[in-house]
């Protein structure tokens, strides 16, 4: 028994003798955390305005018709130019892919324009059919300008990989109730104070975004394909130019930090905790109550937290692959493995592992805190930034 006690006593740490490794881990650990966060300032900032939209309805005419002339669709016969506005009022989020939009929308014709062909519709709506309703119409210089209040939600896809700090383009396509193509969709941007890059235009100056912040609003033409000539049409298929007002959003980062990092934080700090009260030093075992069970019940309790929390990210993104804020719930998981392993094989005295446990698990305390930053580091250049 006594040679037993002396060999336990050969285990006990000195505090002041470690001190320079624990302050060299320390120094490493917050160089890590500056890495992640300037990694995070940079993705959160990283937007530049779309080099494609429309500043000015001229270059809006120039860009369709050369996308006409591209797609062979340009004909000398004469086209229904319609000068269309958009003015948002509502935006919000119903789902992942759902997006709710209202507000208003205006075109203005020639008064001897058949009303027939009038307005226009958005092809990406969801949950039925709604036409808008007109509000207003008023009549100026031989033409007249039609207003209609719409609701509409429509679904995107949209890619959610740096979740929760992602940026989205929610975009409203807009195509005139003219299917015979000889109607163009020209941006009324002349009925905007301003349409410069970088510039926000359309939306109400109340609009609540909720976790969302605008970078941008702007007007562009995208191609489509169509695969049919509509029973009609000459050509079978082709790719036709279509209006497309778009509304960048950047997610408020402090506000998923609070909810998604914070929790997983404190976890990373208690399983720390955790491994701080490994000891085979018999007094500090009375005081910590440092047990197998007591690990194994410890990292538990906290995995269901984490697992908790983590199916909550996941049922926000079913149709997404593994988000960026996913790897740190799996950089846990990991861990906390170790960390119930580690109490099973830290009182092994004889084995050729035995060594990484000496001086009271020293080692494995060392580089908890730089280990798991630095697979955060890895794991936010080649998502975030690679």
């Amino acid at each position: 028994m006594e040679n037993q006690n002396n060999k336990v006593l050969k285990t006990n740490v000195n505090p002041s003798r470690y001190r320079g490794y624990w302050s060299t881990m320390t120094i490493i650990s917050l160089f890590l955390v500056l890495l992640i966060g300037l990694m995070w300032l940079k993705v959160d900032g990283d937007y530049l305005p779309n080099t494609n939209q429309l500043v000015s309805e001229s270059a809006a005419r120039a860009d369709l018709f050369l996308k006409l002339k591209q797609a062979d669709l340009y004909h000398q016969e004469s086209y229904l130019e319609v000068p269309t506005g958009v003015y948002l009022q509502s935006l919000s989020f119903v789902s992942a892919n759902d997006v709710y939009i209202n507000g208003f929308i205006w075109q203005t014709y020639p008064s001897t324009q058949n009303i027939d062909k009038l307005g226009v519709y958005f092809p990406e709506e969801v949950y039925g059919t709604t036409v808008p309703e007109l509000r207003y119409t008023e009549v100026h210089d031989g033409n007249t300008t039609y207003g209609w209040y719409f609701e509409v939600t429509v679904r995107q896809p949209f890619d959610y990989s740096k979740y929760p700090l992602d940026h989205k383009t929610v975009w409203l396509r807009i195509l005139s109730t003219d299917f015979s193509g000889k109607t163009l969709l020209i941006p009324d941007l002349s009925s905007y104070p301003s349409t410069s890059p970088g510039v926000s235009f359309g939306l109400d100056d109340q609009i609540l975004l909720g976790n969302w912040e605008i970078n941008e609003t702007f007007f562009d033409y995208k191609m489509n394909a169509y695969q049919t000539n509509f029973g009609f049409m000459e050509r079978t298929s082709g790719v036709v130019p279509e209006l497309h007002f778009n509304v960048v959003l950047k997610r408020k980062f402090v506000n998923a930090f609070v909810v998604q990092l914070i929790p997983l934080l404190t976890v990373a700090v208690l399983l720390f905790a955790i491994l701080l009260s490994l000891t085979k030093d018999r007094d500090r075992l009375t005081i910590s109550g440092f047990s197998q069970m007591a690990v194994i019940g410890s990292v538990s309790a906290l995995f269901f937290v984490v697992v908790i929390s983590h199916v909550n990210i996941r049922t926000k993104f079913p149709s997404q692959g593994i988000v960026y804020i996913e790897y740190f719930y799996l950089v846990m998981y990991v861990i906390m493995m170790l960390m119930v392993v580690s109490s099973f094989v830290y009182h092994k005295d004889d084995r050729w592992y035995s060594q990484f446990f000496r001086h009271d698990s020293l080692l494995p305390k060392l580089i908890y805190w730089p280990l798991t930053l630095f697979s955060m580091v890895i794991i936010s250049y080649f998502v975030l930034l690679y």
